[in-house]
């Protein structure tokens, strides 16, 4: 078969590349003006690819999370928690959190930041490729007792366990 013959999109589609399939023509463009390589133009769109899935991981897992609002570490105002030190959070935003089964209590008074903390920690564990989960402690307490009084415990607790 010849290459002309080939049905690129179909076969793009069919192996669920999206990104290539959309950008394919564009670059293919572009490589012939700056006289790419078959292997930069192919890594390239590669490329492409696996950041969009990356990126649509990310997306994901956030809804999944249900954060209330979004933040990362870098939107928090550590001048404003004077108490707090980026340096000490270290660990705590690496993959070693998670991979290593650490554990994070945040402490005080409202409107000290616990919450805003709490949530780009667990959004830089899910930008280390793993999955988070918010809830308040009030919240997960009030859902597993009433949960537990009614049977159905099990199932509940399952919502929290699975996210690593």
């Amino acid at each position: 078969m010849r290459p002309a013959e080939l049905d690129l999109e179909g076969m793009l589609r069919r192996l669920h590349l999206p990104t290539i399939r959309r950008l394919c023509a564009e670059l293919e463009e572009r490589a012939e003006a700056e006289q790419l390589s078959y292997r930069d133009y192919l890594a390239i769109l590669v490329a492409e690819e696996i950041a969009h899935r990356a990126q649509t991981r990310i997306t994901r897992s956030v809804r999944k999370a249900k954060f209330p609002f979004l933040g990362t570490i870098e939107d928090f105002d550590f001048t404003f928690q004077s108490s707090v030190k980026l340096q000490l959070l270290g660990s705590f935003l690496g993959p070693e959190l998670v991979s290593e089964g650490r554990s994070l209590i945040l402490s005080g008074p409202a409107g000290t930041g616990k919450t805003r903390l709490a949530i780009g920690i667990a959004y830089r564990a899910i930008q280390n490729g793993f999955e988070a989960r918010f809830v308040t402690a009030a919240t997960l307490i009030e859902e597993l007792s009433n949960a537990a009084r009614i049977g159905r415990l099990a199932e509940t607790l399952h919502a929290y366990i699975q996210p690593h």
